[in-house]
């Protein structure tokens, strides 16, 4: 560190008087107090006529002490935070502020090292928003970095309940990791003395760190989603909600984990839109919310899609759904689809509420590590299947003798091929439904190579030759074969994959007996890694077990 030392800048080591000198040759300087390996928790700012530093040799200096002495404070904070990555903390006695009070003609303008309130000393401003003014704080009695919000005095005028408000709800909702806590509020004796006193968040908002970091990485975005459920999942459990969720009113630590803030527009999920405060993020709002009708949990939901949206395609708020798929053509079909259903109009087409919606985020996680499914192989849970039309290798010997012997015509054949490669699909979802439910790779073959579903998109129609008239095909086959609640109950993603794209079918059990028209009504389960066929007692000695009556 010390061979990054500009010259202007001179330090002292150990027991080297001539840091005393210095003080007297620059009774107007500033020094910095630090370990001989700087720490940001061990940096301190004093200036030359700090009385804790005088020729006592035994003071504020120890062997593993270090002076950094310049005359330009800027040029010596600005050199610090460069190297170190940290701020020096001001020397209360150098540094003791006036103290300034908030009047009715606005919040006042903090200097770093002043005292609010007798225990707070500011550092810097965080941010601003419609209602409050935050900023970087030390607590001096508990000794912790905080985030004071400042009440703007027009908006305590404008509500002043507000704060109670915000304080009351924060207190029904307690402690949870992905909402910010609050330490303590004041309303005082009026209206401008209004603050609140929260854990300091180091990251940021999200907004913040998105105009950094750009479009996030699909386990990125998936981390995100699945804190932010959490947060909700917690809000919504004790009857609140929240009404503003958005890129601005999410805050994140060092090391990224998102917490909810901002919640003086939450209300209790009576239904009731009588007595809405306005809100700030109306990009991010539900239908139900911008036309003033009853709201529920699902209004979050909805915001919740707005900001997954935004994350995934970097765009300063929700817009086309197209534009989700055409930009992140590296995410999964199932991500865009969650997103979609996050954004519906109607609240009855969302997920019915946030437990639902981490759900999801886990599946589409777990069915987007294809080098998992293929490391662990087939297996009673798992089955590949190299396509869902494509034929692959010659045909099967009974087909080829019936070629051979002008039986079938070759066309046909590859029909027939072609009829087989569709029920050995939805034979194997019908098995998996029927027993403790699984997953299907449709473009991996038995050996654990990716082939890609592209081959098959030139069977689908002419105009539909792409992934997702190769959905359509799918869809229908499952419905022929099976029934359009079959369709509803499974769950599909197109997922990128070594520049091919592997369709994961996840099937979960049923509470309900599964059974395959496409070849009769035959009934299928899983047993030893493979598909069979249950007839006679056997079948009905397994539906009593599996759904009785």
């Amino acid at each position: 560190m010390l061979a990054t030392l500009p010259q202007s800048i001179t330090h002292f080591q150990d027991d080297d008087r001539g840091f005393f000198g210095w003080l007297e040759h620059n009774p107007d300087g500033f020094f910095i107090n630090s370990e001989r390996n700087p720490k940001s928790t061990y940096l301190v700012l004093h200036s030359s006529n700090c009385p804790h530093f005088d020729r006592s040799p035994n003071i504020h200096w120890t062997k593993d002490y270090v002076k950094f002495c310049s005359p330009d404070r800027r040029e010596l904070e600005e050199w610090v935070l460069g190297t170190v990555g940290a701020e020096a903390r001001l020397c209360r006695t150098c540094f003791k502020p006036a103290r300034r009070q908030a009047t009715m003609g606005g919040v006042a303008e903090f200097e770093p090292g002043e005292v609010f309130a007798g225990r707070y000393e500011v550092q810097r401003l965080l941010g601003e928003g419609d209602r409050k003014r935050t900023f970087l704080a030390r607590d001096m009695k508990m000794d912790r970095p905080v985030a004071i919000s400042l009440v703007k005095p027009d908006a305590a005028l404008s509500d002043p309940e507000g704060t109670e408000r915000e304080a009351k709800v924060l207190g029904r909702i307690g402690e949870h990791d992905n909402i910010v806590s609050l330490y303590d509020y004041e309303l005082g004796g009026g209206i401008s003395a209004q603050y609140m006193v929260f854990e300091y968040l180091g990251g940021g908002t999200l907004t913040e760190y998105l105009q950094e970091a750009g479009q996030l990485s699909l386990d990125d975005i998936l981390r995100l989603g699945r804190q932010l459920c959490r947060g909700l999942s917690h809000l919504h459990k004790r009857g609140l909600v929240h009404r503003d969720v958005s890129p601005d009113n999410v805050w994140l630590d060092e090391r990224h984990v998102a917490h909810l803030g901002d919640f003086d527009s939450a209300i209790t999920a009576s239904g009731d839109s009588g007595d809405l405060r306005p809100i700030t993020t109306g990009a991010f709002a539900a239908p139900e919310e911008r036309e003033g009708r009853s709201l529920d949990a699902r209004c979050d939901l909805f915001s919740l899609g707005g900001v997954l949206y935004v994350v995934a395609t970097g765009e300063p708020r929700p817009g086309d759904l197209g534009l989700l798929r055409s930009q992140r053509p590296d995410l999964p079909s199932a991500f865009a689809d969650l997103v979609a259903s996050l954004l519906s109009e109607s609240s009855d087409d969302r997920p019915q509420d946030a437990e639902e919606v981490l759900h999801r985020l886990g599946e589409i996680r777990q069915a987007s590590d294809i080098e998992a499914f293929i490391a662990a192989g087939e297996n009673n849970k798992v089955e590949f299947k190299s396509s869902l039309h494509h034929p692959y290798g010659p045909l099967p010997e009974d087909l080829q003798k019936k070629v051979d012997y002008k039986n079938m015509p070759p066309e046909q054949a590859k029909r027939e091929v072609q009829k087989r490669l569709n029920i050995e699909v939805t034979k194997t979802i019908a098995a998996f439904l029927n027993t403790d439910g699984g997953t299907l790779l449709v473009g991996v073959d038995d050996s654990g190579t990716v082939l890609g579903i592209e081959p098959d998109f030139g069977y689908c129609q002419r105009e539909k030759q792409n992934s997702d008239g190769w959905l359509s095909s799918l869809k229908q086959m499952v419905i022929n074969a099976l029934g359009a609640e079959v369709w509803s109950a499974v769950h599909v993603s197109l997922v990128p994959h070594e520049q091919k794209t592997v369709a994961v079918v996840r099937c979960p059990p049923r509470t309900g007996e599964t059974w395959h028209h496409a070849d009769g009504d035959c009934f299928y389960m899983r047993a030893s890694n493979a598909t069979e066929e249950l007839t006679g007692p056997g079948l009905v000695r397994y539906i009593r077990e599996h759904w009785p009556v």
